[in-house]
């Protein structure tokens, strides 16, 4: 009997093992169209970008600084942080921030406007190592 418990101790944490692994080596891509609109300019870009979970990508568009961080939620379900600051800021505060959710592999629109700055586009997420 106590053979089987260690038995099952050790697959038990094997399992959590591996899914903490796998979790960990998670990477996303994403495809996106975004335009920002602000302080009488009008950017807009056209890219993909690979990161992982809650790691931020940021994009120079002038007079702004644009960076999205994606997180897995659950299952094919995830949320996208976008926020915009200024480029010059002293203070360096984000005058956007937004959250998005959305689904793995399905087109998510962005659009919002806050303090001035509007935003809008679409992205597309999927997980490059499944």
């Amino acid at each position: 009997m106590k053979t089987f418990g260690n038995t099952l101790a050790v697959l038990l944490g094997a399992a959590f093992l591996g899914v903490a692994t796998a979790g960990a080596t998670e990477v996303f891509r994403a495809h996106y169209e975004i335009r920002v609109a602000t302080q009488g300019t009008d950017n807009k870009v056209r890219s993909t970008f690979e990161t992982r979970p809650g790691e931020r990508f940021t994009l120079n568009l002038p007079p702004n600084v644009v960076a999205m961080a994606v997180r897995r939620l659950s299952a094919e379900n995830y949320e996208l942080e976008v926020t915009v600051t200024p480029a010059k800021a002293e203070k360096a505060a984000a005058s956007f921030s937004h959250t998005y959710q959305g689904i793995l592999g399905r087109p998510l629109e962005l659009k919002n406007t806050a303090d001035g700055v509007n935003l809008d586009g679409a992205i597309s997420v999927v997980v490059l190592n499944r």
